[in-house]
């Protein structure tokens, strides 16, 4: 997968039109998936929240959801699971089939990747599955598009608790980028993991964002309490409008609701304040459900 940033809704339309051939994903010959669904599910969002019904389990991070629209195939952000031929490839597609399987889930838009397939945050109610899938040792952590560091604290804690994937011998930690890589004709040397830690991991990601308490709930209303507004960026009294970032998404908060008291906002972690609600959606933000 070719890392690809967090865009708005408005661009993954843009994206989608230019393609209009079918797209035949593997494993998936029978129900090809078009562009054009994708289009249509992006177009239908206007703040990048799609809701549909999981109608297929691909593997631990991929699923194919039926919206109004027609389907399309979900990447699960954040997260890396073992590959059908690995150790705990099958254990892990059947740990996100039993969570989701035939469930209506929400899907918080991240971005489109090379595949054509959107990227999102896939939740069940409030749960995040993404989060659960690494809670429960599933699925990895995956370093390089990573923007919130509670996912390596969570990989790191199921590892210690010897939970899923890590009940494992040591020697059969295998990152699935690296075992990809090696499927493909690579040279690869397998990274020792058996040692790892949550600061290691951290220091992987892309972009360092502030650290997290990994005790702190994932939900799909939004991360309370993370972070504080930087010195000397404090709103001005016409634009209070809290726009957080968290596993949930970019999500801003009106004032008067309770998210809002609870919500810093840190803007070195691209955190923002907007003046009307419409700023906020034109930059990528959604409303929290129920706003």
């Amino acid at each position: 997968m070719i890392p690809m940033p967090r865009l708005p809704v408005s661009c993954l339309v843009l994206t989608v039109f230019a393609s209009t051939m079918p797209v035949v994903f593997a494993g998936d010959a029978s129900t090809p998936t078009t562009s054009n669904n994708v289009e249509a599910a992006a177009a239908g969002a206007d703040n990048a929240v799609l809701v549909g019904k999981v109608v297929h389990v691909y593997d631990g991070d991929t699923i194919k959801v039926q919206l109004s629209s027609g389907p399309i195939v979900v990447r699960l952000h954040s997260i890396d699971t073992p590959e059908h031929d690995q150790p705990w490839g099958p254990e892990a597609t059947a740990a996100l089939a039993r969570r989701v399987q035939g469930r209506q889930v929400s899907l918080d838009v991240v971005t489109q990747d090379s595949y054509e397939r959107l990227v999102a945050d896939v939740f069940v109610g409030d749960e995040s599955i993404n989060a659960w899938m690494v809670q429960q040792g599933d699925a990895w952590a995956y370093r390089h598009y990573l923007d919130d560091d509670r996912f390596c604290s969570w990989e790191a804690e199921a590892r210690a608790a010897g939970r899923g994937l890590w009940s494992k011998p040591p020697d059969t930690w295998h990152a699935p980028w690296q075992w990809r890589a090696a499927g493909r004709g690579e040279s690869v040397e397998y990274t020792d993991y058996s040692e790892e830690t949550a600061a290691n991991c951290m220091a992987a990601m892309p972009v360092r964002p502030q650290r997290t308490d990994p005790a702190a709930p994932v939900s799909n209303a939004g991360k309370p309490g993370a972070g504080a507004a930087a010195p000397g960026h404090l709103p001005s009294a016409d634009c209070v409008i809290k726009g957080n970032i968290s596993s949930s998404g970019r999500i801003y908060h009106l004032p008067g609701s309770a998210a809002h008291d609870k919500t810093n906002i840190d803007e070195s972690r691209g955190e923002r304040w907007f003046c009307t609600e419409a700023e906020a959606r034109a930059a990528g933000w959604r409303p929290t459900r129920g706003q």
